[in-house]
């Protein structure tokens, strides 16, 4: 197998999130010149925020590496803590994006 189809294989297998959500991540993986992710994510404390990433590749079949454009750095994200993804032309996101904080799920 290539390292593509094995990006692939390892990211179907992940029944983490929706296939609707599923089809985005790959449209921002597939064209990141193009494309960029809105989404709220959770972290291992429980603290939920709304971020826009550029996702890069899948890590392992649950995380992805990504340039999350609110810090400004690459880091990776568990696919449990994402959810709310939203496709974002590139174009209109200009860096420094602020990082809203969000409630925490019931």
């Amino acid at each position: 197998m290539t390292a593509v189809a094995d990006k692939k294989t390892n990211f179907e297998s992940a029944a983490t999130i929706s296939l609707a959500e599923r089809r985005i991540l790959q449209a921002a993986m597939a064209d990141p010149d193009a494309f960029v992710l809105e989404l709220a994510y959770e972290d291992s404390t429980g603290q939920r925020t709304k971020r826009v990433v550029s996702p890069i590749r899948f890590v392992t079949r649950d995380r992805f590496l990504g340039l999350c454009l609110c810090r400004q750095q690459p880091r990776q994200f568990r696919l449990t803590g994402c959810s709310e993804f939203r496709l974002i032309p590139s174009a209109q996101v200009v860096m420094p994006i602020a990082m809203l904080a969000l409630s925490k799920k019931n």
